[in-house]
């Protein structure tokens, strides 16, 4: 049986420090204020009885695993995008749609005579949030995975004040910084045009949700390209424009006008990145009719490490690796806690004991990292830093599995 060290959090005021609740990991994030317990973004088999109200902040899988197989009647708070996704998951597992979901959106929250919640986009995805609870007593905010900057379908992330402040940091080393995004994106234009001006099948990959309704928009209105792209970005594609705005031009790859797009050596391939094999230029090509070889180019975060796209390229035979992503940069997650101004920082996923380490040398806040045991091995510290404990786990990656 596996301990969780639960953590307390505190608000530092007038040299006084009184405890006003836990954070810590079993099966999602779990906060508890006094009475009130809150879990975010559950996975497979989370406790969904304890918790007074569940919290999903985006539709990816790694956020929405543990609702894909809950009972109907669970009560929910995700945005109205977030409950679509969920539902179209779950009514191809043939699971019924989740009854008790609270709608909540930028600008709309819920309020009970315990609690308040209000949301916060997130700038990550279609339909992602942030979350800022109200206690009556303290405001405890939750971003989940964040994007700090514009992009061509996302608004850059809602600042949210708060007192206690708990935040992803998958990007938070200093080895992650992204270049400009209007830079990125005319340099992905020039690769896209370059390659289909000299007739090469070219396949662009990256997150169905999120990453390839960018994708999608950017190639499709910045050079009018036909944009051919699987079932399942297809499905999400119809989600954003039902939603949100309209993507341009695109084409289901394996309907009849998509294949006559691929038969006249036309058009650029967005596909999810789980396509992405041993040998896959070869395996594409043959999956997908190709009359030749493509070029595969690979947009994601990663990539802003120098050895990535060598190790790619030789495992994979990708041509090239884009540090386009809907996540935050270091310096940008750095950005988002200096505007925040909070009095604790809880970190949470990726590099969280470097995001913590960082936060409280350069901006002079407390910080410290959540434990996760899903993905690494950590060491616990109480407020004065003192070591607790360490758990052992498993080393699994952070990403939006299939998604």
């Amino acid at each position: 049986m596996i301990m969780h060290k639960r953590q307390k959090f505190t608000i530092i005021n007038h040299n006084e420090v009184s405890v006003m609740g836990r954070i810590f990991y079993d099966r999602g994030l779990m906060i508890e204020v006094d009475d009130l317990n809150f879990l975010f973004d559950p996975r497979a088999n989370a406790d969904f009885d304890s918790a007074n109200l569940v919290l999903v902040t985006h539709g990816h899988r790694d956020h929405i695993s543990g609702l894909l197989e809950a009972s109907e009647g669970v009560r929910v708070g995700a945005s109205r995008i977030t409950h679509e996704i969920t539902r179209l998951v779950r009514e191809k597992r043939e699971r019924k749609i989740l009854e008790n979901t609270v709608y909540l959106e930028r600008n709309f929250g819920l309020k009970t005579d315990e609690f308040s919640i209000e949301a916060y986009d997130a700038g990550h995805c279609m339909g992602s949030l942030q979350f800022k609870i109200d206690t009556g007593e303290q405001l405890i905010g939750y971003t989940g995975d964040i994007n700090f900057c514009e992009s061509v379908t996302e608004r850059r992330a809602d600042v949210m004040g708060c007192d206690v402040l708990v935040i992803e940091a998958t990007f938070g080393s200093e080895e992650y910084v992204f270049p400009e995004r209007e830079e990125l994106d005319a340099e992905i234009l020039d690769y896209v045009e370059r390659n289909v001006s000299d007739g090469i099948p070219l396949i662009l990959m990256g997150y169905s949700l999120g990453k390839c309704q960018e994708l999608t928009r950017l190639i499709s209105r910045g050079l009018g390209y036909d944009v051919l792209v699987s079932r399942q970005i297809f499905d999400f594609n119809r989600i954003f424009e039902r939603y949100k705005s309209g993507l341009g031009k695109y084409l289901q790859i394996d309907s009849e006008e998509g294949r006559e797009v691929i038969e006249e050596g036309g058009g650029v391939i967005l596909l999810p990145q789980f396509r992405l094999t041993k040998d896959a230029p070869d395996r594409l090509a043959k999956s997908l009719n190709l009359n030749s070889l493509p070029k595969i180019a690979v947009c994601t975060g990663w990539a802003a490490n120098r050895s990535f796209f060598f190790a790619m390229q030789q495992a994979y035979k990708i041509d090239a690796a884009f540090p386009l992503s809907s996540h935050a940069d270091f310096n940008q997650l750095l950005e988002c806690v200096s505007a925040v101004e909070p009095r604790q920082v809880y970190t949470t996923f990726g590099n969280p004991v470097n995001l913590a380490k960082q936060i409280k040398k350069r901006l002079k806040i407390n910080a410290q990292p959540v434990v996760n045991r899903m993905q690494q091995t950590l060491d616990v510290y109480t407020m004065n830093q003192e070591p607790q404990t360490t758990i052992k786990t498993d080393n699994q990656k952070n990403e939006e599995t299939r998604m």
